[in-house]
């Protein structure tokens, strides 16, 4: 198998692992009567997205085959009905420009909502005493994070005390520090840029994508932990934690891009955002890839839910089959070798 194909067979395999996570984890906040609103719509989109990466992955591998209509074509329906999710069950261009940290900042944010009422209090006397306090403890919060983010840059966030084990320790730490940034650099864009902000689409976006990756992280991360730290697992969580963190890491640097006040946002961004998260090694992908190509019950586990059999006159029964019988040819040495395993992934 080329690496080309091992590239997308790692990547379909690592995005249905993050996606399954986040649907596990937010299904739980759901049955206990949260009611998730910011979240609800980071996930739509990150979900529908996500599956369209995956499915034309898919198409991408089978070729002509996956483009060919007819009923062996097990791909073909599922990638004509994409845009339903994407575009017709709420854009997407709207639910990640404008939902997700534009009404998202109004919602979550300690002080906004206070100092928005306290400027339409009934008693014009009291307006500016109001906002007044209420600004001041904002300016507190703002400095406070500041402090932390640069605190966390220094030290790498690991005399933060963090649940999970030496696999997972960095990734909780390097949550926490893009945490600290996303907070000041969300603060900072508020204040430069006030109502225009909302106009300013691109940048709302882009928070969109670190909010919604580190979300996607912290998912993978209590995921893992709620089905035993499996060790058989571990590369899929690696490759999730580290795809996200990078790609949050990378949003945050296209964020100070556009941002006002250049000479601020420019030693602002030196100042607090990680120089380099590497996203997922060579030998990372070639393990992703291996466990779509063996029968395991990690196999089993990433495919829970999704319909599956091995009936000859169905068109997934028959790649199911198929693939049956090249692992059982494998084993037996009738056509040739089984393919070799890719070394232990070990973080470091």
């Amino acid at each position: 198998m080329g690496q080309g194909i091992e590239e997308l067979l790692a990547r379909m395999a690592g995005g249905t692992y993050l996606l399954d996570a986040a649907r596990a984890v937010t299904a739980a906040a759901l049955d206990q009567g949260q009611k998730p609103a910011v979240i609800s719509a980071l996930l739509k989109y990150e979900a529908t997205e996500r599956m369209r990466r995956i499915v034309k992955d898919g198409m991408d591998i089978l070729g002509g085959a996956g483009i060919c209509l007819g009923p062996r074509n097990f791909l073909g329906r599922t990638y004509q009905t994409i845009p339903i999710g994407i575009t017709v069950e709420g854009a997407n261009i709207l639910t990640r420009s404008l939902m997700i940290f534009g009404q998202g900042a109004i919602r979550c944010h300690p002080f906004i909502q206070q100092e928005m009422a306290a400027l339409y209090d009934a008693d014009p006397t009291q307006v500016l005493k109001r906002f007044d306090a209420v600004l001041f403890r904002h300016l507190g919060f703002i400095l406070r994070n500041l402090a932390a983010s640069a605190g966390l840059g220094l030290s790498g966030a690991r005399l933060l005390s963090v649940p999970g084990d030496k696999h997972t320790h960095r990734y909780y730490w390097r949550i926490a520090r893009l945490s600290a940034v996303f907070a000041v650099t969300a603060d900072f864009a508020l204040i430069t840029l006030g109502g225009a902000l909302k106009r300013k689409e691109r940048i709302s976006g882009l928070f969109a994508d670190v909010l919604s990756n580190l979300y996607l992280c912290s998912c993978g991360l209590k995921h893992h932990r709620d089905q035993g730290s499996l060790e058989a697992d571990r590369p899929l969580l690696h490759w999730a934690c580290q795809h996200t963190l990078q790609q949050a890491q990378q949003f945050l640097k296209a964020i100070f891009r556009l941002l006002p006040y250049r000479p601020i946002a420019w030693r602002l961004n030196a100042l607090i955002v990680p120089t380099s998260y590497p996203p997922p090694d060579e030998n990372l992908i070639r393990q992703l890839a291996s466990i779509l190509l063996q029968d395991s019950p990690v196999r089993d586990r990433l495919t829970h839910g999704i319909y599956l059999n091995e009936h000859p006159e169905d068109a997934t029964g028959r790649i199911e089959r198929a693939f049956s019988a090249v692992l059982a040819a494998g084993s037996g040495g009738r056509q040739g070798s089984p393919r070799p395993a890719a070394a232990p992934y070990t973080s470091g």
